[in-house]
């Protein structure tokens, strides 16, 4: 440790030993907190005393030796050569209660250093030097008391270093106390270093660890770190070294700087470690009644150990400085304190009334290193806590404390199991594979799971493939004497369980509409819902009356399906999967809306699986806008945030997007490493696997392997044929189709017409259209809804790769030429 404003301190000790020379010994006493330097300042006079010619004796006590009789003693004269080695005394065996000091024993005698000292001294003035000198062992500290009584007629100076005493430490023995409170020793107290002082250690340091002007810029941030503390400072900017050769501009609290707190912790007295250990595990709820009833001490004496950090500079404001220093006590705790601690803790927080989340962490601390039974009351404060975490976007933490009620015996809660599955499934996606049979069983064999329990584990067994089970759920839920929900709503309707979006029945339906299981609201298809009054979330009563209200509502529907993935307002499963259906099937103009929306994924602070469905919605968004370079980003983005497995079958969703937008970019070898990407099989039988099978066929087909295309383009048309005829023309399978059979075949498509490729349906509209028609204008002409208009010419435009009625109309005025 280099020395930094230590010179007035080093200029005291070196007038005693300029006394000494005359033949008035002396005595010093270096004094100060861990870490403030008093080694360093030790080190510095022995090294000048010894070039000007002063015989230097130094030894370093320790508290193995404290039982170790002459162990300072032995190793003073150890170092004076022969002229002392008479005068050394025979080694005993360490001190204990049977074998105490008695005076006269010739083993014991204090008067042999002295004697020593005084022949040394003849020749040079002597020096000694005793580090540490409070672990000192008693039969040391009384010789050194003798010779401290007898330094005015000898060329002596007796230096020794220790801390303050402060009321925490507990009282030393006699002759030790009584030497370091002798009158004739002369404190040199060390306090740590103010600002400028930082500075000046900054400047100093060997390396150039910074020059005067960015020191003294550096100077505040390192001082509020470490309190001034000079050992402190020394690890801190071993850690900023280490970050070469980009130096930050603030401190960094590593390996070195976590060393240092625990080298000043080692030199502090056991009941202000103590005190730093509950701060460290108290953290921000620490109060000077917690800290008494943690340390089992009264409160009067708290204060002399937190008096005590506090001198050593790891305290600011009665807690501990910061991050780093509390990392650094809770790495010295053994597994068994640390559950002691939280443990108890936890309880008395509990017993304050604190709240659930405070509680929880203790928990959580305590059952990681390995406790014992959790109370009663642990089970339901721990869902409550993950509750509030949910609710606030800490998906990570809620997890956390759900793992940990669990593991203490919430396996038999209800609900538990599925609120923990939702919690992994926002901080981990691919976790919650393992949970799925047990939450399978779990949804049809219990009758205790509340209606949003029951929606949860539905939404992400749809999630990942499962729906039978969902479908058997639901049925079981329908029959007389089903699994009705805690809140007598049905057990697995959810908030609606029929028409709106985020019942499981209507996800079923519209994620697998195959099944044949739960209504098709808002589809468009001109037939009302199931005839059960579901509520059309429009706040006027109104039933839709017409197939525009159930298309208005369905882009509505999907609008709010979007906001809640990006926004964090609803459990994420089971609206993610319905949203892979809704974005291909909604009205055009609202596209640039949802763009804006999606935009917000990354500046939410959203969890992992929401950034990654919203940017998965995005691709296919900007996808429909004919966008393809920003939908190509969003795609990598999505399928880079989650891995296949945790995708489930909604990977078909940005696959679909990214294969689409390769494609029409002519950028084929980045379609094949899409298409390389593994999908379950259950992904088929979605919504989502409709698009990324046509998305499939367009790159067979650009490619030049019309087979191929065609034979994908036929598996839309047989997964189509197993859903309801109005769902059918959800997809354009027919015109790739007719181009693939036209390539097969050796023939132009559309012989150099683009019109030819469309439909004839899709021709009418495409004509009117350009001529300038509005929607309802087309609607009324063709005697077809305003819907059915929107969805022909979505599909117009993609054909056609136009974005607007102008390039259409220049489109069929060109092709009239």
């Amino acid at each position: 440790m280099r020395l930094v404003r230590r010179d007035a301190q080093l200029d005291l000790i070196e007038r005693h030993l300029t006394a000494a020379r005359r033949g008035g010994g002396g005595a010093v006493l270096v004094t100060g907190s861990p870490g403030t330097g008093k080694s360093a300042l030790l080190r510095a006079f022995a090294e000048r005393a010894g070039d000007s010619g002063a015989l230097v004796l130094d030894a370093s006590a320790s508290p193995a030796e404290t039982d170790l009789p002459f162990g300072v003693v032995g190793q003073l004269l150890s170092g004076a050569g022969r002229d002392a080695g008479r005068h050394r005394p025979e080694p005993s065996a360490p001190r204990s209660p049977a074998r105490p000091i008695v005076p006269g024993n010739p083993g014991d005698d204090p008067a042999v250093l002295h004697e020593a000292l005084r022949e040394l001294a003849v020749t040079a003035p002597v020096v000694v030097l005793v580090d540490d000198a409070h672990h000192m062992d008693e039969v040391s500290a009384r010789c050194l008391l003798y010779v401290c009584g007898r330094l005015a007629a000898n060329r002596v100076l007796l230096v020794m270093s220790g801390p303050p005493r402060p009321h925490s430490r507990p009282p030393l023995p006699l002759p030790l106390a009584e030497l370091l409170r002798h009158p004739r020793c002369t404190p040199v107290p060390l306090v740590p270093l103010d600002e400028d002082g930082v500075a000046a250690f900054l400047a100093a340091s060997p390396g150039g660890a910074a020059d005067l002007p960015t020191a003294r810029r550096l100077a505040p941030d390192w001082h509020r770190f470490t309190g001034g503390n000079p050992r402190l400072l020394c690890g801190l900017l071993d850690d900023h070294r280490d970050c070469e050769p980009v130096r930050p501009s603030r401190p960094v609290a590593g390996t070195a700087f976590r060393r240092a707190v625990t080298g000043c912790l080692r030199g502090a007295g056991d009941p202000a470690v103590s005190a730093a250990r509950a701060l460290a595990v108290l953290a921000d709820a620490a109060t000077l009644t917690l800290l008494a009833r943690l340390l089992e001490l009264p409160e009067r004496a708290v204060g002399p150990c937190l008096a005590e950090l506090d001198a050593i500079g790891l305290l600011d404001g009665g807690r501990l400085r910061h991050e780093g220093v509390r990392a650094a006590v809770l790495e010295e705790l053994s597994v068994r304190e640390s559950n002691r601690l939280h443990t108890t803790a936890g309880r008395m927080l509990y017993e304050n009334g604190a709240e659930p989340a405070s509680v929880a962490r203790h928990l959580v601390a305590a059952d990681t290193a390995g406790g014992g039974p959790s109370p009663a009351w642990a089970v339901p404060l721990l869902a409550e806590a993950a509750r509030h975490a949910m609710s606030s976007g800490g998906a990570r933490q809620a997890a956390e404390f759900l793992r940990t009620a669990h593991r203490a015996g919430g396996h038999e809660a209800a609900g538990l199991l599925t609120m923990l599955a939702r919690a992994e499934w926002e901080a981990d996606p691919a976790a919650v594979i393992r949970h799925l049979p047990v939450l399978g069983r779990t949804l049809v064999g219990t009758r205790r799971q509340t209606a949003e329990d029951a929606a949860g584990a539905m939404g992400l067994l749809l999630w990942h493939g499962r729906p039978a089970e969902v479908a058997r759920a639901l049925s079981g839920a329908r029959r007389p004497g089903g699994a009705d929900g805690a809140d007598g709503s049905g057990g697995t309707g959810g908030v609606d369980g029929t028409g709106g979006l985020d019942g499981p029945a209507a996800a079923l339906a519209y994620v697998y509409p195959g099944t044949g299981v739960g209504p098709y609201p808002y589809d468009g298809s001109g037939e009302r819902p199931s005839p059960s009054p579901p509520s059309n979330n429009r706040g006027d009563g109104a039933f839709p009356r017409d197939a525009d209200d159930m298309a208005g509502l369905r882009d509505e529907a999907a609008e709010r399906v979007l906001a809640s993935i990006v926004y964090d307002h609803a459990p994420p499963a089971p609206v993610a999967a319905v949203l892979s259906a809704l974005l291909h099937t909604g009205e055009t103009g609202r596209a640039a809306r949802w763009c804006g929306l999606t935009a917000d994924g990354d500046r939410t602070g959203a969890t992992t699986a929401r950034r990654a469905v919203a940017a998965a919605a995005a691709a296919v968004v900007h996808g429909r806008t004919g966008a393809y370079d920003i939908a190509s980003g969003h795609a990598e983005r999505a399928l880079s945030l989650m891995s296949p497995g945790a995708w489930g079958v909604a990977i078909g969703m940005p696959l679909s997007a990214a294969v689409l937008a390769a494609t029409r970019r002519g950028a084929h070898e980045e379609a094949v490493r899409w298409l390389r990407v593994p999908v379950p099989a259950a992904m088929f039988r979605t919504r989502a696997g409709l698009h990324y099978l046509l998305a499939r066929g367009h790159h067979q087909l650009a490619v030049g392997r019309p087979k191929a295309a065609l034979g994908d383009f036929h598996a839309c048309r047989d997964v189509l044929s197993g859903w309801r005829p109005e769902l059918r023309g959800a997809v354009d399978w027919d015109t790739p189709a007719a181009d693939a059979l036209r390539a097969l075949r050796g023939e132009d498509a559309g012989n150099g017409d683009p019109i030819a490729g469309l439909t004839e349906a899709e021709r009418r509209v495409a004509v009117l259209a350009a001529d300038g028609c509005t929607n309802r204008a087309i609607a009324a002409r063709l005697y077809v809804t305003t819907s059915t208009v929107e969805q022909h010419l979505t599909r117009v435009y993609r054909k056609l790769c136009v974005k607007s009625r102008g390039d259409l109309a220049h489109l069929v005025a060109a092709r009239s030429h």
